[in-house]
């Protein structure tokens, strides 16, 4: 496994912190069962604090794991800020990006799973506000350093258009996020050398966006919609 920061520090519990708390207390029980099964119960009494208490920020379980998708997403907006420090050419920030996305994965496999799970999308309301707004903070970074690749040529102009640029960034997304799953459920190991593999699977993407980018169909939106 990946040695990676936890997606947040311990905060002990006082009046005004519960929900970050919580939200703590339910990341300890991800990494140690590697499920969400837990009940809120559980995560009470991990947080120290009575059965009734998440009530007041989660009215249901699936709040509460929204709010611990949102933070792991968060996680991984840091971990690829952190990878780009340092970097002037867009190109290597793009590899670096793909390198923290498998990272972060691999380190965190419950947790991961749960930011992309079905179980957090409702019927009506889509996927939970919390987990979109960080999830498109996590995104904007890469898609921010495929824009200074095509400011700089790496890329065609055309890819300036908002479309082609979509398209291309969800290119890298899918590369990224099926490498990730295929380590986690080992397809492919050991973990923690399944990042090496970022620069020649997503560098040899990028060629073949540079010579032929993508388009998207009118009719495909790309998440998240907020």
């Amino acid at each position: 496994m990946v040695d990676a920061p936890r997606p947040g520090a311990h905060a002990p519990y006082h009046h005004g912190n519960l929900g970050p708390t919580l939200v703590e207390a339910a990341i300890a029980l991800l990494d140690e069962t590697q499920d969400w099964g837990f009940s809120l119960r559980e995560v009470a009494r991990r947080a120290g604090v009575s059965h009734n208490a998440p009530y007041k920020h989660f009215p249901e379980k699936r709040d509460l794991l929204a709010a611990v998708a949102a933070r792991g997403f968060e996680a991984l907006a840091e971990r690829m800020q952190s990878a780009l420090k340092g970097l002037t050419d867009p190109r290597a920030g793009l590899l670096a990006c793909g390198r923290a996305f498998v990272a972060h994965g691999v380190a965190n496999p419950a947790l991961y799973r749960l930011m992309f799970s079905a179980a957090l999308t409702s019927p009506e309301a889509g996927r939970p506000l919390i987990e979109k707004i960080a999830a498109a903070k996590a995104r904007s970074i890469f898609d921010a350093t495929l824009a200074d690749s095509v400011r700089s040529g790496a890329f065609p102009s055309s890819m300036a258009n908002p479309r082609e640029s979509a398209a291309a960034s969800l290119a890298a997304w899918s590369l990224m996020h099926g490498l990730t799953m295929l380590a986690i459920d080992d397809f492919v190991g050991p973990p923690a050398d399944v990042e090496t593999l970022i620069d020649g699977l997503l560098g040899a993407l990028l060629d073949g966006v540079a010579s032929r980018p993508p388009a998207l169909p009118a009719t495909i939106w790309l998440a998240p919609r907020l």
